[in-house]
């Protein structure tokens, strides 16, 4: 009897600890001075989506600049027979998923296409990490996303800026939401 308490008191308390461990951690990624209160799962969601965009600024007006870029995030999906490579499908679902945007057709030189796959073209390339310091919901819904972007350039000396980021709502998405534009050194609540 006295063993059956001890245990359920003890599995009291793991809960506990568990369920206190999940309240930072949603803390720790915001700052939501002057924004409104996002679930965690939400938060998440963007940072996530953040964390694997490689497209900004201008880079929005370009699907083959979009495609070229969003190769970048995939490259643990390449193929295991010639690590040149990676499924269309994949890249063009990631796209799709990502940005709200269908391509239907991906540009290769002949020299380099393969049925059914991309060629990754070898390049240095910069590596994006955000911190979200703000979300605020517009009057349509969709979302803006302050966030602090620490930069590493291939070529040069890491540093940090801002990024201001349009999500919206889309059920079809893998990821719940498509970034409509994000833009590096955007004005972001002053900072």
């Amino acid at each position: 009897m006295k063993n059956k308490m001890l245990l359920a008191i003890l599995s009291v308390c793991i809960l506990a600890v568990f369920a206190c461990a999940f309240i930072p951690a949603s803390a720790n990624n915001t700052d939501n001075t002057g924004s409104i209160e996002v679930d965690g799962t939400v938060n998440a969601r963007f940072l996530n989506m953040l964390n694997r965009n490689y497209v900004y600024n201008s880079d929005f007006e370009s699907a083959d600049v979009i495609t070229e870029n969003s190769i970048l995030a995939l490259l643990d999906k390449r193929d295991s027979r010639d690590d040149s490579y990676i499924s269309e499908a994949v890249v063009k679902g990631f796209i799709n998923d990502m940005y709200g945007i269908e391509i239907v057709d991906i540009a290769q030189g002949e020299q380099i296409k393969k049925d059914g796959f991309v060629y990754i073209v070898p390049r240095g390339f910069t590596d994006y990490s955000h911190k979200i310091k703000s979300v605020s919901q517009n009057e349509d819904g969709s979302y803006t996303v302050c966030s602090y972007v620490t930069i590493k350039p291939h070529d040069d000396s890491e540093f940090v800026t801002t990024a201001q980021t349009l999500f919206v709502k889309n059920e079809k998405s893998a990821f719940g939401y498509n970034i409509i534009y994000s833009n590096l050194s955007g004005v972001c609540d002053g900072i």
